[in-house]
């Protein structure tokens, strides 16, 4: 068979290509949704802990600072405090995850015009979170809650601004390809 040659797919393996292309087409058709969704899972759940804590439910609360251990370095004193109880991301990683979210909100009535973030523009969202973190890391200062929550700010909305456009795009040409196959099908 040629590399041109059309191979048919029958039984099971056919059902089971159309079931995966539709499932592709689903994500490729919701994805923004999808990622809204998470993040704002990510950013809610970190505000649940301690609000499990301050009612006394102890064991899910640590069950999800547990959970929040494998993404966030736990330096308490770096948290946002609900109730007196710190939540399960550092002020950084809410901020980021945080604006990831709203921007991904905002995106969705823009995104037909937007353009991505040039690389050189996207530098000047992410140096000051570089600056700072770097500049704490090596001891050099201490960062405040406010230059953590503002970097990360910068981060998390100048990667939506580069990186989701670049999504709908090369998304929308997955969905484009995938409707065309899947109308013939029936």
């Amino acid at each position: 068979m040629s590399h041109t040659a059309e191979a048919r797919v029958t039984g099971r393996k056919r059902e089971m290509v159309i079931f995966l292309d539709r499932a592709v087409l689903a994500f490729a058709r919701h994805w923004l949704a999808l990622f809204n969704l998470f993040m704002g899972m990510l950013v809610g759940l970190s505000l649940v802990a301690p609000i499990l804590m301050g009612a006394g439910w102890t064991v899910p609360a640590q069950a999800l600072y547990l959970a929040y251990r494998l993404i966030c370095h736990q330096v308490w004193w770096r948290h946002y405090l609900l109730f007196g109880y710190p939540t399960a991301l550092d002020q950084r990683s809410l901020a980021i995850y945080g604006s990831i979210m709203v921007a991904g909100l905002a995106f969705d009535l823009v995104r037909a015009r937007l353009r991505p973030l040039p690389w050189p523009a996207y530098l000047l969202f992410i140096a000051p979170m570089a600056l700072d973190g770097f500049t704490q890391l090596f001891g050099w200062r201490e960062s405040t809650w406010w230059l953590r929550t503002i970097t990360g700010t910068l981060f998390g909305v100048g990667t939506v601004w580069l990186a989701y456009p670049y999504m709908e795009e090369g998304l929308g040409q997955v969905r484009g390809d995938l409707e065309r196959v899947l109308s013939g099908i029936g």
